[in-house]
């Protein structure tokens, strides 16, 4: 059993947040487009309507792993690489100016959900050590 302490509660909420926010990117982009101060041309519509699927399905993906009760390391593995690289590709286009300096902050977002996934993933391991350790295995 996976300890629910603070960070398995935040990282639910992530998860929860951005399956949310991906579903309302995925029916609605030109709302969320209009957040970061981005044009909404056909294409960058049809473009953020597929990076919200990946959302949906990403934070659908990482709050079943914590829910289900087994070990979701791979899955922690995963989502937190989406979420650093959702970072990184949300700074270059606030770099590029393609969003404006308000996407920093759904950039800095991403950046601190996939450190505490990693982080979250990490003390999963020590945990899982720790026992394998005290077993004489």
């Amino acid at each position: 059993m996976k300890p629910r302490g603070i960070l398995y509660w935040l990282l639910l909420a992530i998860g929860i947040a951005t399956a949310f926010s991906g579903a309302v990117q995925l029916v609605h982009p030109s709302f969320v487009l209009g957040i970061v101060s981005a044009e909404a041309t056909p294409a960058s519509q049809h473009f953020f309507g597929i990076v919200g699927m990946f959302m949906l399905l990403f934070g659908g993906l990482l709050t079943h792993a914590l829910l289900d009760g087994r070990d979701p390391g791979m899955v922690l593995l995963w989502t937190g690489l989406q979420k650093l690289g959702a970072a990184a590709a949300v700074g270059l286009g606030v770099m590029h100016h393609i969003f404006s300096g308000t996407a920093l902050l759904i950039a800095g977002f991403d950046l601190l959900s996939g450190i505490l996934i990693f982080v979250y993933r990490m003390s999963l391991a020590s945990e899982s050590s720790a026992q394998w350790t005290a077993s004489g295995r």
